[in-house]
């Protein structure tokens, strides 16, 4: 019997909301890295069938927020100084040339949700709130992607994207440094922009990725530290 489209597409649909669902422990740490996923309960838990959940995992294996491998199941990747620094380098490049074409080809509802979130940012800078600070130059972010132009750039950037904000997540949590780094690097950043100046955009935002870069190593040798000196975990209680 031929199957018509919705057979194919629905369990699919369902595999990508539930990989944004586990993303979104993963970028806040609410798993942390090595964390055992455990199939049958990570479906009792979000109350769905295997597939799903492995479309997930097929998902999340590509963006490289999970490992999988043989005896020892599937596990949130680690973070690591080293993994940082390649992401960051392909960051470095891919920004920049970003923040370029969003010179040449950003429209004025760009410019003006970009100035909005610029205002957030300061704002929940000066109350030291973590959490907004860090949704608003997430949305600054992407918005930024966006304004480029160009969707195969922000595709691009956007999956690279994906493993940095776990780092950048971290580093918030660690450091309020990394608000005074973004806070004046975007600034810098969207001024460029907004003047239709890409050069001027590309280096700003190089500056910045190398700044926070290093901002960020320091937090993650730290956890890295941290990490080691604890015991491996095997299997995590709860996945949530």
């Amino acid at each position: 019997m031929k199957r018509g489209p919705s057979e194919f597409v629905v369990p699919k649909m369902i595999g990508a909301e539930v990989a944004r669902a586990f993303a979104e422990h993963i970028v806040y740490l609410r798993w942390p890295p090595g964390m055992r996923l455990i199939e049958e309960d990570l479906c009792a838990h979000f109350n769905v069938s295997r597939s799903p959940v492995r479309d997930a995992f097929q998902i999340l294996d590509g963006e490289g927020l999970i490992t999988r491998a043989a005896w020892r199941g599937v596990r949130v990747a680690p973070m690591s100084v080293a993994d940082l620094d390649e992401i960051y380098k392909c960051r470095v490049a891919l920004e920049g040339l970003v923040a370029a074409e969003a010179a040449r080809n950003a429209g004025e509802a760009d410019l003006a949700l970009l100035s909005t979130l610029l205002t957030e940012m300061d704002a929940a800078r000066a109350d030291q709130d973590v959490e907004v600070f860090f949704d608003r130059n997430v949305a600054f972010t992407r918005t930024l992607h966006k304004a480029s132009g160009n969707g195969t750039l922000s595709r691009v950037v956007s999956g690279i994207e994906k493993q940095a904000l776990r780092y950048r997540y971290l580093a918030h949590q660690n450091t309020h440094e990394i608000m005074d780094v973004v806070c004046a690097g975007d600034r810098k950043v969207f001024e460029a922009i907004a003047a239709r100046k890409p050069d001027l955009a590309r280096r700003a935002a190089v500056k910045l990725i190398r700044h926070a870069h290093q901002v960020i190593a320091r937090v993650v040798a730290e956890f890295e530290e941290a990490e080691q000196a604890n015991a491996p975990r095997s299997r995590a209680p709860s996945p949530v």
